[in-house]
């Protein structure tokens, strides 16, 4: 695992602990609220499975939690087939068992989808043909009339076919069978009179005459002795094309609250959503500069690292909003592997601005900035630019791991005033909404090279 920034879901430490499985909510979430013990241990065999990059997170704004894709509700959104993009709607997918109704089908060869081509020759000049291996579908005796509505022409074609009456003719026997046994262990008195008068098993009577074939095929299977290989008949029946299965788009929802946390368009060609809610656009995003400009040194992240020696490092931090945050950064005591110091332990994140209007920031009075670098320097900060905030810390190794692992307990906090604004006026008459103070409360985990 290359240097990093792993966040920790709230979620995932209740689920593989079954022994909180009944606890309250406010218990289970106890370690995400508490900067003194961190939720997972930095060297546990869990940590790849409870911690994950900020992209592959949700955020769910009623419950201001973060979600991974273990704590989510999946729901289907929409049905399509993948091949000819047609939407289905959910009424028509019980019905067509889950397949495409139109003219897409499966080589029963190398699987590739079937074209319609036409011969022109006879009554029925249209067939099914795969162009990678040129299989036909007139090599089953299967033709159509049109080029359109393929499906319900195949199923008038397996109606006419023996195996549909095979069928009905041995649904019949097995009843009389039925009635034969129920009236020799005691039936009524209706029963005994449906029954044949010499009172045994009639014998079965094909109703297609192919029955010898099928009575051979299934003796050479109940002869079997290496099941390693098993001959295939050589009937064109086991070679008939099939549909092509749908595909769906997934929603998912929150866990805990139910509310919608991703939901695609539910057209087939539409490659957006109606719905993203990314832990990406709500929580400020981590990462490790190697170098912030020319004037600092390049910081090398692999390692090894030596211990006992002071390692100097830097963590950069982006606002994805469009209000300020104040984050406040703690960590878990002293332990065996590490120490760490650092001086900036709060600080603002300024708002997302346009990249166009960083420039003008650029221009504002020189003796602002000079006083804002020098309360940097003073409170940790090296590094202050457009809604990007650079700290530096001091990570000492204690002991020689594999894996030197920083658990950090990150709490942000911003004024927001657009979730209730349409709720607050049309319960309050059309008055502004008083806003609210979003707190996230989580866990991140600094992965670095080594230390020896």
């Amino acid at each position: 695992m290359s240097p990093t920034v792993l966040y920790h879901c709230a979620c995932t430490g209740a689920m593989h602990n079954l022994d909180a499985a009944n606890e309250p909510a406010e218990k289970r979430s106890k370690h995400n609220t508490d900067p003194t013990s961190p939720p997972v241990e930095p060297h546990s065999a869990l940590l790849p499975l409870r911690a994950s990059t900020l992209e592959n997170l949700y955020y769910c704004d009623d419950c201001s939690t973060v979600r991974c894709t273990r704590c989510v509700v999946e729901e289907p959104a929409g049905y399509h087939c993948p091949n000819c993009l047609f939407d289905v709607n959910t009424t028509s997918v019980r019905s067509e068992k889950n397949s495409c109704a139109r003219n897409c089908f499966q080589c029963p060869v190398c699987t590739h989808v079937l074209s319609v081509v036409e011969s022109g020759e006879g009554e029925r000049p249209f067939s099914l043909s795969c162009t990678v291996c040129c299989w036909s579908s007139r090599e089953i005796g299967w033709e159509f009339e049109k080029a359109t509505g393929i499906s319900a022409q195949i199923e008038r074609l397996r109606a006419a076919e023996s195996a549909p009456k095979e069928y009905l003719a041995l649904l019949d026997y097995w009843r009389t069978v039925q009635r034969v046994s129920s009236a020799m262990t005691g039936g009524s008195f209706k029963q005994r009179l449906a029954v044949p008068s010499t009172g045994a098993v009639p014998e079965y009577r094909s109703a297609t005459g192919h029955a010898d074939t099928e009575q051979a095929r299934v003796a050479e299977l109940m002869a079997l002795e290496n099941a390693d290989y098993v001959s295939y008949s050589s009937d064109p029946r086991h070679k008939e094309p099939q549909r092509i299965r749908l595909h769906m788009k997934l929603a998912r929802r929150c866990c805990s609250c139910h509310h919608i946390l991703i939901k695609p368009m539910p057209k087939a060609q539409a490659t957006q959503f109606k719905i993203q809610l990314m832990a990406a656009n709500f929580l400020p995003t981590i990462t490790l500069p190697t170098r912030l400009s020319l004037k600092y040194p390049l910081l090398s992240l692999e390692g090894p690292f030596a211990v006992g020696h002071a390692l100097p490092l830097v963590l950069r931090f982006a606002n994805p909003l469009y209000t300020e945050m104040t984050v406040d950064v703690a960590t878990a005591p002293v332990s065996d592997n590490v120490r760490i110091d650092w001086a900036a332990k709060q600080f603002t994140l300024p708002p997302f601005t346009e990249l166009w209007e960083y420039d003008e920031d650029e221009d504002d009075d020189s003796s602002n900035e000079l006083r804002r670098a020098n309360s940097d320097q003073r409170g940790g900060i090296v590094d202050r630019h457009g809604n990007r905030v650079a700290i530096q810390l001091s990570v000492t190794p204690l002991a020689p791991v594999s894996k030197l692992i920083v658990p950090l307990h990150i709490t942000c906090s911003h004024f927001d005033n657009i979730d209730t604004e349409k709720e607050y006026s049309s319960s309050a008459g059309g008055q502004k909404s008083p806003g609210r103070t979003v707190t996230d409360l989580f866990w991140i985990y600094v992965v670095l090279g080594s230390a020896k």
